[in-house]
């Protein structure tokens, strides 16, 4: 009778510490998919990395990257050489729910989508 308790509080406890843990990938989950939803389909294939957690899971920033042609000056029989343009995006989160997100590179994308709360909901 006393090993059924102790695997109970044991279980209880084990539950209670690793509850959290879960936190740091929903949200880094949740950021590259809101990376993804802002990527434009006009840009070349998006790679990323796995997402990096900071502050308690309150901060998440998720880097990736994509090949970019550039082609040769004038006529020449020279082919396009190729680059790779970083690409990165910030999310802040309150618990599990998005507090802000901000595209920080390329250029393009970080002035198209600054960083800024999203407007609340039930402002009265």
């Amino acid at each position: 009778m006393k090993h059924r308790t102790f695997y109970a509080v044991a279980a209880a406890a084990v539950l209670t510490c690793t509850a959290g843990c879960t936190t740091a990938y929903r949200n880094g989950q949740e950021c590259k998919a809101k990376m993804v939803e802002t990527y434009p389909a006009t840009l070349p294939k998006l790679t990323y990395e796995i997402p990096r957690v900071a502050y308690q899971s309150t901060r998440v920033v998720v880097e990736g990257s994509y090949t970019k042609k550039i082609p040769p000056a004038g006529v020449t029989l020279i082919k396009p050489t190729t680059t790779t343009v970083e690409a990165a995006v910030e999310c802040t989160f309150e618990g599990d729910k998005l507090k802000t997100f901000q595209w920080l590179t390329p250029a393009t994308l970080a002035e198209k989508y600054p960083l800024t709360p999203p407007a609340a909901a039930d402002t009265e």
